[in-house]
């Protein structure tokens, strides 16, 4: 074999290689556990979320995958972890709610809402319910504001932390109706018990997360935040049939750090398909108030901006009024 043939032999035979190489590379994701990164404590509606499709996505991508929660800073603690690690699909962050209003609440983020994550995809939607303290003597939305509007500023309402989806929702409610109340952040703890106690009569909780204080009558369901009535609280009618314009969800998600390959997005967002559409893991969702979604990532992209857009005004009102207290 002459020189030139076997030169050209030793090229083919390299570009097959490195050809093998980049499709074993390819197949070999997830190489190790998979971390969802939940910027939450344990129990909560997005953690709840989360949890129901682990296994299921364990049991497609063939290596565990672990929840990790890491809560504080306004979620931005455990975010901040999601938009260091490495972009190999090995650790995804749990986005919500709070992902998108942070940039408006927040003096400085220690990332970029927008440049430092890929949309993953929107794995369920929730609807926030209105609950109050049983001695509270109001059975309807309307009540509730009459009884408000008598008292103005003796009324207590409880959330996790100051601008977070419960004190936004509320200050919303606020805005749209007149009235006026006394935010109690309960940061790092759930606000319910104390409602339950009697300590606020007032949250607007994540429908997971209250149920079982509805279904044992500890708490009575107001009204919920969607525009239709949830199926999981079907007796419960929407504020907006009362209070024009309110609106608000709960959107548990998935998001890598920027860079993360655009085939191992478009894997994970099949996946997670693929796991919503398991009947077990439908119900489960269902029956703990989310909504199986299953968002594209570009959808979901368009999303984010749009819901950022949409509570921006409300966010920076908070953002001004924790100044002037």
């Amino acid at each position: 074999m002459s020189a030139v043939p076997l030169r050209r032999w030793f090229l083919s035979l390299g570009c097959a290689c490195l050809v093998a190489g980049a499709a074993g590379a390819q197949q070999a994701y997830p190489s190790k556990p998979v971390q969802i990164v939940v910027p939450f404590g344990p129990a909560g509606s997005v953690d709840i979320t989360v949890r129901i499709i682990a296994p299921s996505l364990q049991a497609r991508l063939g290596e565990p995958v672990v929840i990790l929660n890491r809560p504080g800073g306004g979620t931005t603690i455990g975010m901040n972890a999601v938009a260091a690690a490495a972009p190999d699909g090995h650790t995804l962050g749990a986005a919500s709610f709070a992902f998108a209003v942070n940039p408006y609440v927040l003096e400085r983020l220690p990332y970029d809402t927008l440049k430092d994550f890929e949309p993953v995809t929107m794995v369920a939607r929730s609807a926030a319910v209105m609950v109050v303290n049983p001695s509270l003597p109001v059975k309807t939305v309307t009540e509730f504001i009459s009884y408000a509007a008598a008292r103005p500023g003796e009324l207590n309402y409880g959330s996790v932390g100051v601008a977070s989806s419960g004190h936004l929702i509320t200050s919303l409610f606020e805005t749209l109706t007149g009235i006026k109340m006394t935010h109690v952040p309960f940061t790092g703890s759930s606000p319910l018990p104390p409602l339950v106690a009697g300590q606020i009569q007032l949250q607007f909780s994540p429908i997971p997360t209250a149920l079982p204080f509805i279904r044992s009558g500890k708490l009575v369901a107001l009204g919920v935040t969607s525009l239709q009535r949830d199926p999981t609280l079907p007796e419960v009618p929407p504020i907006a049939e009362t209070v024009k314009g309110f609106e608000a969800y709960e959107w548990p998600s998935l998001v890598a750090p920027a860079g993360t390959p655009r085939e191992i997005i478009n894997r994970l967002h099949q996946e997670v398909v693929k796991v919503l559409a398991e009947p077990e893991v439908k119900t489960r969702l269902l029956a703990a108030g989310s909504i199986p979604a299953g968002m594209p990532p570009q959808e979901f992209g368009a999303f984010i901006r749009k819901e950022m857009a949409a509570w921006e005004k409300v966010a920076r009102g908070v953002r001004e009024g924790e100044k002037g207290r």
